[in-house]
């Protein structure tokens, strides 16, 4: 048996690219400042969501070089959305 990846468009490959770095750094800060682990995963998640409801329709099937960016910055910020979450939650916690 065979694993094969998915195809993924450019815009696709860009956006996880920024995930997974914007992810581990957003992890190490979470990790460092002590804040809660399943509200940054809940924010992530929360910010991923939306980001992919608001931006779908630009991203989807384009190629060009303001998409790819947008993907790029989009991934990279997403991660850090959910560990604002969790500092904000952090610092609010009494």
């Amino acid at each position: 048996m065979r694993v094969r990846l998915p195809h993924l468009s450019p815009t696709a490959k860009a956006q996880a690219w920024g995930m997974a770095v914007g992810g581990a750094t957003a992890f190490y800060a979470t990790y460092k400042l002590q804040l809660g682990y399943g509200l940054f995963f809940i924010g992530w998640a929360g910010a991923w969501a939306l980001g992919e409801w608001l931006l779908a329709r630009r991203l989807i099937g384009k190629d060009d070089a303001g998409a790819i960016a947008l993907g790029v910055a989009s991934g990279l910020a997403f991660p850090w959305l959910g560990f604002a979450l969790a500092a904000l939650l952090q610092a609010l916690r009494p």
